[in-house]
C-alpha cells in the first residue's frame, strides 16, 4: 500500500513562522513554530529583521521534514502582507523588513490625496500608509543617502525576499495576492500599473515578476518539494475550511479582524472596502470582499499594556459573560480601518470618568471590535445579502465576543474548529483545492438573541464616531 500524500503548509507571521504538515484529508499531522522579534519606533516605524525571518521558515520547514514519515507532495507559503524590504541581488538586504504596521510613508500619502479615488480603482486598495507602496518610495530615498546602495537594488514584499531564500533556483517574483497589497499592481490586468509607478515614484526595474497564487514557483532547497501556492496571510485563511458558499462572510480575528466573502471572477470595485484576489492560476482568478478592523487583538494588548492588567485572556471570558452596560469605547488602536480610512483619531472612551472598572474597561473594548465588524458586514450585506457568518483566529475562541456578532448581525455565526486557518488554506491551494477538505470536525454555532442593550450601544457608537469624524 503507498504511503498516503502529505502537503506542507509554511504560515510567515508578525510574531512566529510556523510549518505544519497536513494529511491527505486535510488533517494536521505535525507541527513547528518559531517566534520572531518586533521592533517599533516612534513616528509609527515598525520593523523586523529580515534574517530573523528567513532563518525561523527555514528552521520550522527543516523540523517538519526531518519528523516526517510520509513523502511532502507539495509545499504553500503564506506570509504577512504589506511587509516590504529593499535587498541586492544576491540576497542580501539593505533595510529592514518594514512591517505592514508601519506608517513611514505618511508624508508621500498626503501628497497623493488629489489621486486617491483612482488609486483606488486600479489598485483595489484605499490611499493608505499601512501597503507597500509608500514605503517602497520611502527605503528608495533613504538608500540614496546611503553608501548600502547595491549595484542592482531590489524592492519587494516580504514574499518574494522569502522565495530567494527558499528556492533552489533562487527566482525574483511575487504572487498575485502579495503584489496586490503593495498597492502598486493593476488589479485588472494582475501586473505593476505603470500610473501607479508614476505616482508611488518606484521603479519597475527593482520590482519582481507578478505570477499567479497557484502554479510551481520551483523546488524547496535540497528537496523534491514543489512550491505549488504564494499567498498573502489572510487571503489564504480564507480557505481555512475549503472553499465557503458565495452567501458567506469569514471573519478572521486575530491582531487584526478580517472580514472576507467571495465576489466572484471579476474585480468590483469598492468605495469604502478592499477588493483582493483570493486565488489566481494561469486560467482564473477569485476576488475577494475584505473589510479590515485595525485593532482587535490588537485593541486588547494595547489595554493589557496600558492598564497593567495581568492574565487578561484567562480573565476575559468571565468578564464577558457578566459584566453589563459597559461604556462605549472608540476603538481606533491602528487607525480606523473600513470603511472610514482615518488615522488621526485618538482612541477615547465616551463620557470617560475615572470610576469606570477595567473590566467594564475590556468589555467595552470587545465590544467595539464587534461594532466595527457590524458595521463593515452591512455595507457587504447591501452588495448581496450574507445569510452565514464564520469565525476564525485566537479571539474566536471567546463565546461572548461570537455571541455579541451573531446578536448584531441577526446571523448564525459557526465557529471553525479548523485550527491554523491561514496554514490550513495555503495548504489547500498548494494540495490543488480538494473537495474533501471541507472541515469535517463539528463546529460551534451562535445563533442570534435579542440584545436590545447591545444594540442601543452599538446605535451610540456609530452616533459618536461620526461626531469624532467631522471634528
Amino acid at each position: 500500500m503507498l504511503p498516503r500524500k502529505t502537503y506542507l503548509a509554511v504560515d510567515q507571521g508578525t510574531h512566529a513562522s510556523r510549518a505544519i504538515l497536513f494529511d491527505s484529508l486535510g488533517r494536521p499531522i505535525a507541527h513547528a513554530l518559531q517566534n520572531i522579534g518586533i521592533r517599533r519606533f516612534h513616528n509609527g516605524r515598525v520593523e523586523q529583521d529580515p534574517w530573523e525571518l528567513v532563518h525561523s521558515v527555514q528552521q520550522v520547514i527543516h523540523k517538519i521534514i526531518t519528523a516526517s514519515q510520509a513523502p511532502i507532495s507539495a509545499c504553500g507559503i503564506a506570509t504577512q502582507r504589506s511587509t516590504v524590504l529593499a535587498w541586492a541581488r544576491d540576497g542580501r538586504p539593505v533595510s529592514s523588513a518594514l512591517s505592514w504596521q508601519d506608517v513611514r510613508g505618511m508624508p508621500l500619502v498626503e501628497g497623493l490625496q488629489s489621486h486617491k479615488a483612482e488609486i483606488s480603482k486600479i489598485s483595489g486598495l484605499p490611499l493608505s500608509p499601512h501597503y507597500g507602496a509608500s514605503k517602497l518610495h520611502w527605503l528608495q530615498q533613504w538608500l540614496k543617502t546611503s553608501s548600502n546602495i547595491p549595484g542592482e537594488l531590489r524592492l519587494s514584499p516580504l514574499a518574494s525576499f522569502l522565495l530567494f531564500h527558499l528556492l533552489d533556483t533562487r527566482p525574483f517574483k511575487t504572487d498575485h495576492g502579495n503584489a496586490q497589497r503593495t498597492q502598486l499592481m493593476d488589479l485588472a490586468t494582475l501586473n505593476w500599473s505603470p500610473q501607479l509607478l508614476e505616482w508611488f515614484q518606484v521603479p519597475l526595474h527593482c520590482l519582481p515578476q507578478c505570477t499567479p497564487i497557484c502554479g510551481n514557483f520551483g523546488l524547496l532547497k535540497d528537496t523534491a518539494i514543489p512550491v505549488l501556492a504564494v499567498n498573502g496571510d489572510q487571503n489564504a485563511a480564507f480557505f481555512g475550511a475549503g472553499q465557503l458558499e458565495s452567501d458567506s462572510a469569514l471573519i478572521n480575528l486575530g491582531s487584526g479582524a478580517f472580514i472576507l466573502r467571495e465576489i466572484g471572477f471579476r474585480p468590483r470595485p469598492s468605495q469604502t472596502q478592499v477588493t483582493g484576489i483570493a486565488f489566481s492560476d494561469h486560467q482564473q482568478t477569485l476576488y475577494l470582499r475584505e473589510a479590515t478592523v485595525n485593532g482587535a487583538g490588537n485593541a486588547l494588548n494595547w489595554a493589557r499594556t496600558k492598564w497593567g492588567i495581568e492574565n487578561l485572556y484567562q480573565q476575559l471570558p468571565a468578564w464577558l459573560e457578566h459584566t453589563t452596560h459597559p461604556p462605549i469605547f472608540i476603538n481606533t488602536i491602528g487607525g480606523l480601518g473600513s470603511p472610514w480610512w482615518r488615522q488621526d483619531i485618538a482612541p477615547r472612551f465616551v463620557g470617560e470618568a475615572p470610576n469606570i472598572s477595567i473590566e467594564k474597561r475590556i468589555v467595552a473594548i470587545v465590544e467595539s471590535i464587534g461594532f466595527m465588524i457590524q458595521a463593515n458586514l452591512e455595507l457587504m450585506h447591501q452588495q448581496s445579502p450574507l445569510s452565514k457568518l464564520y469565525v476564525s483566529g485566537g479571539l474566536a475562541n471567546l463565546n461572548g465576543l461570537c455571541q455579541q456578532l451573531a446578536n448584531l448581525s441577526h446571523l448564525t455565526v459557526a465557529r471553525l474548529k479548523a485550527p491554523e486557518t491561514t496554514a490550513r488554506g495555503i495548504a489547500w491551494l498548494a494540495a490543488g483545492r480538494p473537495e474533501n477538505w471541507k472541515t469535517s470536525t463539528p463546529i460551534d454555532l451562535f445563533t442570534p438573541r435579542p440584545d436590545p442593550g447591545l444594540e442601543s450601544r452599538y446605535s451610540q457608537f456609530r452616533h459618536f464616531l461620526k461626531q469624532y469624524l467631522a471634528e
